[in-house]
């Protein structure tokens, strides 16, 4: 079995050695450029007096989350406004949309009112607020509902990976990984069962191409028994309020295949989300997947659409146990993106957490990936499984990599509050047939053949529609299907009870952890 679990239930324990820029994502300024990104190094930044120093992730330097309920009070958004104003900053709210409404933070541009771009930044701006002692200054009930909007990153991207022989690929992987190289699948993919109903996973990545001959696809309206199911609404209304330079996802196709230079490379997390899809395909055929594009493809995400993706979902739940014929409800949910949190105490929860428990109280388990950074930091949302949860809930599970021979992977995150640990290293799964990169092979010569010839291997040519690939983004779904498998053995149909769906669950994870 390709599955351990952790010998204690996670936890949170705290680690005074830690390296205060553990964890923290390695990105190229592009990337960062790209998405409005900064990297909060704490030994560089603005410090509040008498609080925590902050520990290192990554942020939106020109983007707050802003509760809702701030923004809908006209007196409460007026005085957060008139507390930013004396630092030459405003906030352009009116611009602000959450992905579902009603489902908790804004996300609000950050402007300088003089023109000065480089006086902008979010951190800076929220340390000003906590120490303003004017006649301005936010009680600290409101000051508790802004806050930074994280990038958030799936497994690291990669070309060529470890024991090919052959030099890493400028932006490849890290030392330790197996990169992302094309291969052939000669076995069948296993047969799928007509069934009257399936469980449903909803896998919130970079979504899945138009067309792979592994897998049929429909869209949420149709009605479909298809293996994968996309939702064109949900997508135009995710790509509406698009803020960023980065293409924006409103629609469900994994996409575009280069990175937005003149180099032709793939881009680094192209095919993720096809990856996720086709280890779903491989280990769990009688499921269905819904598939959601939230991740650009440089594997970056934004938090505020994540969460926002995440409620959609339970909305979707909860309207299809209350009788609506239309609604899309899942069983479990798979997330393959996460990001490290500021706050030195490990113990964020706000809207994310928000949104997670909503689901898990629904009774739905949420699979999320431990991240790739050799550290055990705690790697949000899926360190939530160490959090306390709701009674009758769900469980929270998350997932560390392992090597084929079940040893931990050197890249995979560990620590207590890693709930177990699957196969992740060297996995073989669908990929985008059309993607194809500049790189070609060392050698190339005729061939007796008409219409072929002799080259040596071409390392980013993936007509194949397969690929070997590396990461805890990886292990998550594998852990997913394992749990999906045992939930099928006592049954697929609708529970409308949200407390007997945990307890479904849970049973289900029982009988895992007994072999």
């Amino acid at each position: 079995m390709r599955l351990v679990f952790a010998e204690n239930e996670p936890h949170l324990k705290p680690n005074p050695r830690r390296d205060h820029m553990s964890g923290v994502p390695e990105l190229a300024y592009p990337t960062l450029d790209r998405h409005g990104g900064r990297v909060l190094m704490p030994g560089q930044v603005v410090r509040t007096a008498g609080r925590s120093a902050p520990v290192g992730t990554i942020y939106r330097y020109d983007r707050l989350l802003v509760d809702e309920s701030v923004i809908n009070d006209d007196a409460a958004r007026r005085k957060l406004e008139g507390a930013i104003r004396p630092t030459g900053l405003s906030l352009e709210s009116q611009a602000a949309n959450p992905v579902v409404a009603g489902s908790g933070p804004y996300r609000v541009p950050v402007v300088s009112t003089h023109g000065d771009q480089a006086a902008v930044d979010a951190w800076s701006l929220l340390q000003r607020l906590k120490t303003d002692t004017s006649d301005a200054s936010l009680p600290k009930e409101l000051l508790a509902k802004v806050r930074l909007e994280h990038l958030m990153i799936c497994s690291k991207g990669g070309g060529i990976g470890v024991g090919t022989g052959e030099p890493p690929l400028p932006g490849g992987p890290h030392k330790h990984s197996i990169g992302r190289i094309p291969v052939d699948m000669v076995a069948p993919m296993p047969e799928r069962k007509k069934l009257d109903r399936r469980l449903r996973v909803a896998v919130l990545d970079t979504g899945v191409p138009s067309g792979h001959p592994a897998f049929d696809i429909s869209d949420r309206s149709e009605g479909k028994d298809t293996f994968v199911v996309v939702d064109h609404a949900f997508q135009t209304k995710l790509g509406q309020h698009n803020d960023s330079p980065a293409p924006p996802l409103d629609d469900p196709w994994d996409g575009p295949v280069h990175e937005p230079t003149l180099l032709g490379e793939v881009a680094s997390h192209f095919g993720h989300g096809t990856f996720i899809t086709g280890l779903l395909r491989q280990m769990s055929p009688d499921v269905q997947v819904y598939s959601l594009r939230v991740v650009h493809n440089d594997g970056l995400s934004y938090e505020h659409e994540i969460i926002g993706a995440l409620h959609h979902v339970a909305e979707q739940i909860e309207a299809a146990r209350g009788g609506d014929a239309e609604a899309f409800a899942v069983d479990v949910v798979v997330l393959a993106t996460g990001y490290v949190d500021e706050a030195a105490d490990d113990l964020p929860g706000g809207w994310m957490g928000d949104a997670v428990k909503r689901l898990t109280k629904l009774g739905v388990p949420v699979v999320a990936a431990a991240g790739n950074q050799s550290s055990d930091r705690p790697f949000y949302p899926a360190a939530f499984a160490a959090h306390e949860q709701p009674e009758n809930a769900a469980p929270i599970l998350s997932v560390g990599a392992l090597n084929p021979n079940l040893e931990i992977a050197m890249f995979s995150n560990e620590g207590p509050w890693v709930s177990c640990y699957a196969t992740g290293a060297g996995l073989v799964s669908t990929y985008p047939c059309e993607a194809a990169g500049s790189l070609e092979p060392e050698r190339r010569a005729k061939s007796t053949m008409r219409n072929r010839f002799r080259e040596s291997y071409d390392f980013d040519d993936f007509s194949s529609g397969y690929a070997v690939w590396s990461g805890t983004s990886f292990a998550a779904p594998v852990a997913a299907a394992y749990l999906l498998n045992a939930i099928s053995e006592s049954g697929v149909e609708e529970i409308q009870d949200p407390v007997k769906a945990a307890e479904r669950a849970h049973a289900a994870l029982a009988r895992l952890k007994s072999r």
